[in-house]
């Protein structure tokens, strides 16, 4: 995470060929050779850490309950698979534990984003998921591989009070195109390690690399431009020259012949 190069993330795993956030996408995108996954956590009502995108379960899973109000044995009946193909019939969600067990065997890196955010289910609960995060990297020594990412300011501000710099804290938009959900009374210029860049467009969009400007703030803060864009040469080059260190990737096999094209590989 601290060297020159260009880090190539894949998000949720190798969800173009594999349901999202499940063990079958991250061993495909670590067997691929991907430097980092990227997933998303929530703690459940019983305070067991499990892997999803939405804090619902509808769009993967097809049961509209929320996460934090189901058991893990509730969560261990949902099908991650099915929704995606009938190939994947059965596919369970992952808890961070099985995932920290996977994690064992191989060296990649892990950018954990934690979607629970205090305005959606209070302080205790999103505080207490961080902690137990934490808790979990330590226990399975992955202090070295983990960065910690929310879109909540006041997650992140959670983490700094207590850890400092000691996880890479990865934010979510700034300067000119915040994105976070809700706002820390410390500035995010001394929080953040990492930021994925954004546009200033209310409907969303990939056009963050039409705001240079906001690569150069977080370059001249010492903060890391990282971007979430389509996978062209076009993009990664400008979004190179910009200063982007990580790209995060929806199809980890385009975006590698990308990289290898700009002798990034």
């Amino acid at each position: 995470m601290d060297s020159k190069g260009i880090i190539l993330a894949a998000h949720r795993g190798d969800k173009k060929r594999y349901p999202e956030n499940t063990m079958p996408a991250f061993i495909a995108a670590e067997k691929f050779g991907c430097d980092m996954i990227e997933m998303d956590l929530h703690m459940t009502a019983d305070g067991e850490l499990v892997i999803m995108h939405d804090r619902s379960a509808k769009r993967t899973a097809g049961v509209d309950r929320n996460l934090d109000e189901m058991t893990l044995a509730e969560v261990k009946e949902l099908d991650a698979g099915a929704l995606f193909s009938e190939e994947f019939r059965g596919t369970p969600v992952p808890t961070v534990r099985e995932f920290c067990e996977w994690l064992s065997g191989n060296s990649i890196m892990v950018n954990w984003e934690l979607k629970d955010y205090p305005k959606n289910v209070g302080d205790e609960h999103a505080f207490a998921c961080a902690d137990k995060l934490v808790a979990l990297i330590e226990e399975y020594g992955l202090e070295s591989r983990s960065m910690l990412n929310s879109f909540s300011d006041r997650v992140i501000e959670h983490l700094y009070k207590q850890h400092g710099h000691r996880f890479p804290l990865h934010g979510q938009g700034i300067y000119h195109c915040p994105k976070t959900c809700d706002k820390a009374e410390i500035a995010e210029e001394e929080m953040f390690d990492w930021c994925c860049m954004y546009s200033n467009d209310p409907k969303g969009g990939f056009n963050c690399l039409a705001y240079r400007e906001n690569f150069d703030y977080c370059v001249e803060k010492g903060i890391k431009p990282c971007v979430c864009i389509p996978d062209t040469e076009e993009n990664y080059r400008t979004a190179i020259e910009y200063g982007c260190r990580m790209f995060t990737s929806n199809d980890i096999h385009a975006a590698m012949d990308v990289l290898t094209k700009l002798g990034q590989r």
